[in-house]
């Protein structure tokens, strides 16, 4: 049942953003099942790798390259999973994202390291098969890679707190707080997005409110409606990232995203771990009072 649930959000999320790939119809600047293979690795295991292949296969099966080129695609992701779960593992990395050096090692050696493995055996591919010229490696390479390092940095995370925190009692926000949150951060993002004025340092003073009041949880769910508005005004050629061409603007509206998320991520995770600090030190204090005072 797990592999099949990862290969149907594979699949599903793929097809999402093949619809907006425009440079070759098998690179798309924004790719969503990168940031589910690695959140279903880490969390079930190695095991579910047969979950991440067969998305893969079938998400590029209907892009009418050739087979083999579909078959090395497909190991390419699937390796990408693996590597940077595996990666995340050698350096004791913990799904809630409570320490910053949780957030650093999910940005750079999954999003940047193992991210490179399907970029780079994905194009070649493209290549081998014709798909691409030679002139075009580097800027589908790019392309591809950033595409997958969004994916990590903004689904990834979403994934890992979803499942780690639930049921997200822990934060000193409430359900209004919470209502009044998204409204801003929506209204927010369709401003920014919506206007050619560079209005882009608006969208942190909410993500900073998300961040102090709600923490890992707050940081990537207002991450995620930053990503949605973003991508859906930057696709329709919109905002501070107009002019550019369908696939740099996106690449620039996501890159924006992803780094303005591990920066909410970075603060909820000193917030965290400022917490648990002050919880120590407080039941050393009462355990120390409790030592001194007399038996009666």
């Amino acid at each position: 049942a797990q592999v099949a649930l990862v290969a149907a959000a594979y699949y599903g999320s793929a097809k999402l953003g093949l619809e907006l790939a425009f440079e070759s119809g098998s690179v798309t600047a924004v790719w969503p099942p990168t940031g589910i293979a690695l959140a279903a690795v880490v969390l079930w295991g190695y095991r579910i790798w047969p979950g991440v292949a067969l998305g893969a296969c079938l998400a590029n099966g209907w892009t009418g390259i050739p087979l083999y080129a579909v078959l090395g695609i497909t190991v390419g992701n699937t390796l990408e999973a693996l590597a940077g779960a595996y990666l995340l593992r050698l350096v004791d990395f913990r799904p809630s994202l409570e320490r910053v050096r949780d957030v650093v090692s999910l940005a750079g050696l999954a999003a940047v390291a193992s991210t490179t493995i399907a970029a780079t055996i994905g194009v070649t591919m493209l290549l081998a098969a014709d798909e691409i010229s030679g002139g075009q490696f580097g800027s589908v390479w790019r392309t591809w890679w950033l595409g997958d390092l969004g994916g990590d940095l903004i689904v990834a995370s979403a994934l890992l707190v979803a499942a780690t925190h639930w049921p997200y009692r822990r934060a000193p926000g409430g359900p209004l707080e919470a209502a009044s949150l998204g409204a801003a951060v929506v209204g927010v993002s369709v401003l920014v997005f919506s206007s050619e004025t560079p209005l882009i340092y608006l969208v942190f003073p909410p993500l900073i409110w998300a961040a102090l009041r709600f923490w890992q949880p707050g940081a990537v769910a207002t991450s995620l409606l930053v990503a949605g508005v973003a991508i859906a005004f930057t696709e329709a050629d919109q905002g501070p990232f107009a002019g550019q061409s369908p696939d740099e603007r996106l690449l620039l509206a996501q890159t924006f995203v992803g780094v303005a998320g591990v920066t909410a991520l970075l603060l909820a995770a000193v917030i965290t771990e400022r917490r648990r600090v002050e919880d120590i030190v407080e039941y050393i204090a009462d355990t120390l009072q409790e030592s001194l005072l007399p038996s009666r």
